[in-house]
């Protein structure tokens, strides 16, 4: 139980005293309401003006049991008033508030349901990213030390399968919902709320179950990731190709912790009225424009990797880039049309 509710039994408790005590009077002495009240208020505050006081031993009897136990309420409310200006309890009640004020105005933003394991990866590569998300959890302890440490972090107490609590995240508002809650019932759940709330968000869900992953895309989820199946498709690769895999997973280490550049995979959708859209690769001179370096593009079910320079690149192609985040910025900004604003998706980083 923490302070502010320690407190509230504690003037609860008070107030019953208070109250219990004027009764008392009432009968005895039969004092009017109000003169009873009074004579409790000032006993129990210990002013005792002396106009109202115990004449009967029974009286004194229970006057000095009243002021005995009025005085442990008043100290249990005292320390516990005293616990919460000790533990910040204020300063983390004004983060919140600032919190709160800064999720009220958030649009296109992301939105990340469940922070056990998988949903913490997802959200710190949010916040690596730069990019605006809002988590939401039943955990509040857990949420409250993330604030504590992160003064921007963003968060929403409660069920992420409650349409309200999806609404207090400005789902509304937002691009994108990674749903990563423990349980694939609660997934499925989610992505339909979600989608009758916001039919344009782009959901991405977590999956254990295979029978799971064909329910969260009826319920309308865009993508369906599943841990397991990644992780022993991983493991598989590593066994049957360690060198190629290792070669690129060093380079990128060597690249980052070596020369401090940030190197990724990156995939970039061709748009209509783009820089690139109707020329071939060679024309597009997306080496000296951007500096990234093109390593496959998709057309339609066909993907072609190392494209010939001739290749003609046409709407809705997919191309498939490697480089560092600002090479692959400036990719994108060749590959957007003059009315879209879209980026592409990380695949390897």
């Amino acid at each position: 139980m923490d302070a502010v509710k320690r407190i509230e039994i504690g003037i609860f408790l008070m107030i019953m005293l208070i109250l219990i005590h004027s009764t008392i009077y009432i009968y005895l002495e039969h004092l009017n309401i109000i003169d009873a009240l009074y004579f409790s208020i000032t006993t129990i505050t210990t002013v005792g003006y002396g106009d109202i006081s115990p004449k009967t031993p029974i009286e004194k009897i229970i006057t000095s049991i009243y002021m005995l136990i009025s005085i442990g309420i008043g100290f249990y409310v005292l320390g516990n008033i005293s616990e919460l200006f000790i533990s910040g309890y204020f300063k983390k009640a004004s983060k919140r508030k600032i919190m709160e004020n800064r999720i009220k105005n958030l649009k296109n933003h992301y939105i990340v349901c469940g922070y056990g394991k998988i949903g913490k990866v997802a959200a710190d590569k949010l916040r690596k990213e730069g990019a605006k998300f809002v988590v939401i959890d039943t955990n509040a302890e857990m949420l409250e030390n993330e604030l504590e440490s992160d003064p921007l972090f963003n968060y929403v107490v409660g069920d992420a399968t409650d349409d309200e609590v999806l609404i207090k995240a400005k789902i509304k508002d937002a691009k994108c919902l990674i749903s990563a809650v423990s349980r694939d019932s609660d997934n499925v759940y989610i992505v339909l709320s979600s989608k009758r709330l916001n039919p344009n968000l782009y959901v991405i869900a977590k999956a254990d179950e295979q029978v799971a992953m064909d329910k969260l895309l009826i319920a309308g989820a865009d993508k369906v990731v599943s841990p397991y199946i990644i992780g022993g498709l991983r493991m598989a690769e590593l066994a049957l190709k360690p060198d190629i895999l290792d070669f690129v997973s060093a380079f990128m280490s060597i690249a980052k912790y070596e020369y401090n550049e940030d190197l990724e995979i990156r995939k970039i959708v061709v748009e209509e009225g783009s820089e690139l859209c109707g020329k071939a690769i060679s024309e597009t001179q997306i080496r000296q424009k951007s500096g990234a370096t093109i390593i496959g593009v998709k057309k339609g079910e066909e993907l072609i990797t190392n494209p010939s320079p001739n290749l003609i690149l046409e709407p809705g192609d997919v191309v498939y880039a490697f480089g560092t985040s600002e090479q692959l910025n400036s990719l994108e900004k060749l590959a957007v049309g003059s009315t879209n604003n879209k980026k592409g998706f990380k695949l390897f980083k």
